[in-house]
């Protein structure tokens, strides 16, 4: 249970990417051989993104520094019993404080350790809630165990409603004119959803390049010859608002809520819909044409996303909801 890649960041605190890799590596030796290693899909910045969208780091791509949240807990949007889920850095006395907490008191609350099977990677923390008959036994429990935590709205809630929109990204870009380097180089493709190499016309365009020197890569919005720095994960949205593509996936009655795996959902809102349920997202193909996207397209399906939620993300990204069976 404490052998995994959270409980370790957690001790460092902050860690350089490069840092992070070999911290993965050698905690994989662990697991697995040579050849199982290299048959891995779930890559060093699958790990890094997942950890971010369940709140336990925030990522700093620039400077490419990972930095440990502190600990604290998220009221999940759930009906039933209130149910908390731990986000941030852990260590294994914290851990044990808890499970101790919790035994005393295992006819008002129980805790709930579950893996994170979508992950498929051994060095995924796992998710550990706390249920309790009541929020006022949870606010006790937390606390005694001495770590903050909103427990009068949910997490994704409030992180759905206090994310920014399109519309307010696209205003606060500061356009100037540039000449484009001599880079590599590959566009924003709002049809095929992904970016590649091909000669686009639009006057509004998306375009990520490549530093030969340094590999850093950069991600650029253009408006004719002027371009403006844009974070890549609102910057696909950007477009795709603009052209009104349409591709949120709802599933009002199993309360599922889904992307394209190709255009992954901003931080801020990835993180709203990773904290309906605390658990990650799973990858599923679509059995049939919805909108604009074709039979076979690979989906990302968040669980527990209700109605409010959903209809919050359409509105932030600019988007229209479209009803599915996922």
């Amino acid at each position: 249970m404490f052998d995994d890649i959270l409980t370790v960041l957690s001790v460092l605190g902050s860690i350089k990417f490069e840092k992070f890799r070999d911290v993965c590596d050698t905690l994989l030796k662990h697991y697995f051989n040579d050849d199982e290693q290299q048959r891995l899909l779930y890559n060093y910045y699958d790990i890094m993104r997942d950890l971010e969208a369940l709140g336990h780091c925030e990522v700093d791509y620039e400077n490419r520094i990972i930095y440990i949240c502190p600990p604290s807990f998220a009221l999940l949007p759930r009906r039933g019993l209130p149910r908390i889920v731990l986000a941030g850095g852990r260590s294994e006395l914290m851990l044990k404080r808890i499970t101790k907490l919790v035994n005393k008191n295992y006819d008002k609350v129980r805790i709930i350790f579950s893996d994170q099977l979508s992950a498929k990677n051994p060095l995924f923390p796992k998710t550990i809630c706390i249920e309790a008959k009541s929020t006022q036994i949870l606010k006790q429990v937390t606390e005694r165990i001495g770590i903050e935590g909103d427990l009068k709205t949910p997490a994704s809630w409030n992180l759905s409603i206090t994310a920014p929109s399109v519309n307010d990204i696209y205003e606060s870009l500061v356009y100037s004119e540039q000449f484009e380097p001599n880079w590599k180089k590959e566009v924003f493709c709002h049809e095929n959803l992904y970016f590649r190499q091909f000669v686009c016309t639009d006057e509004i365009k998306l375009v990520k390049y490549k530093n030969p020197i340094s590999q850093q890569q950069y991600t650029w919005i253009w408006n004719g010859n002027a371009a403006a720095k844009i974070d890549r994960g609102w910057g696909r949205y950007v477009i795709l608002s603009r052209y009104k593509t349409d591709i949120l996936l709802f599933d009002q009655i199993k309360q599922r809520f889904a992307i394209p795996s190709t255009i992954p959902l901003p931080k801020d809102l990835a993180r709203a819909v990773s904290l309906c349920t605390g658990s990650l997202p799973r990858k599923k193909e679509l059995h049939k044409q919805l909108g604009y996207l074709p039979r076979n397209t690979n989906i990302t399906v968040y669980e527990g996303v209700n109605n409010l939620i959903a209809l919050e993300i359409s509105r932030k990204l600019g988007l229209n909801l479209l009803e599915a069976n996922l």
